[in-house]
């Protein structure tokens, strides 16, 4: 993939740094700015924080969301970026499928949209019936660590169908216990999804999902920076 050179525009630094959000200092076992999203008659997946402000990410047989939504001066933002492992895998499974889509790790953005059919459809209604007014409605894209696929395949999300798409960063065959850098182009990955440019990235979202296969993982995101180019 190719990174251009960046000239930071109205950086949020989201994890693992000074800084969360406007300025927010994230301290020991803080999740500031940051909001769980459970499914209803599921195993919560659990989220804590380092003293470094490193995310803890921890499921067992479960499923669920850690999300904070962009401020929305942030309206120029086309560039994320972190850092992630995962230390214990589920089995890798066809992330095509539904009932069938486990996987350590995977970071989401949630856009805004116009389109009335789309508004209806969120990620969380889908997966666990949730209410419309959840935070991860409109277009979906998600970044997996996991899956039988390879990196960089795009998968339509069987949840959403037209209106969520999956990329595969990490397989699901990735070596534990290593810290792997990721950088992507939101705007070019948003328009390879769905067709046409990009609306406003409004909520960025972490999960791991391990109840289908009723598995086990343990995994770590850092750094995690979304920025305008």
């Amino acid at each position: 993939m190719k990174i251009p050179l960046i000239a930071t525009v109205a950086a949020l630094i989201l994890i693992g740094s000074a800084t969360a959000g406007a300025g927010t200092k994230t301290g020991q076992g803080s999740l500031s700015g940051w909001k769980t999203l459970k499914v209803p008659g599921k195993p919560a997946t659990e989220f804590r924080t380092a003293p470094n402000g490193t995310i803890k990410v921890s499921a067992t047989e479960s499923i669920g969301f850690l999300y904070r939504e962009l401020p929305a001066a942030q309206n120029t933002i086309n560039r994320l970026s972190w850092r992630w492992r995962v230390d214990m895998t589920p089995p890798a499974t066809d992330q095509s499928m539904k009932g069938m889509d486990d996987r350590p790790l995977a970071i989401h953005i949630c856009f805004d949209t116009h389109d009335a059919t789309s508004r209806r459809w969120s990620l969380l209604d889908q997966v666990g019936k949730w209410t419309r007014t959840s935070p991860l409605r409109g277009k979906v894209l998600t970044y997996v660590w996991g899956g039988t696929g390879n990196r960089g395949d795009l998968i339509e999300n069987p949840y959403l169908n037209a209106n969520g798409w999956i990329i595969i960063l990490r397989p699901g065959d990735s070596p534990t216990g290593r810290w792997f850098p990721e950088s992507v182009d939101i705007d070019a990955d948003f328009e390879r999804a769905f067709g046409y440019p990009p609306p406003k990235a409004r909520v960025i979202a972490i999960s791991a999902d391990t109840d289908d296969k009723r598995g086990v993982s343990m995994g770590k995101v850092a750094d995690l920076n979304i920025h305008a180019e």
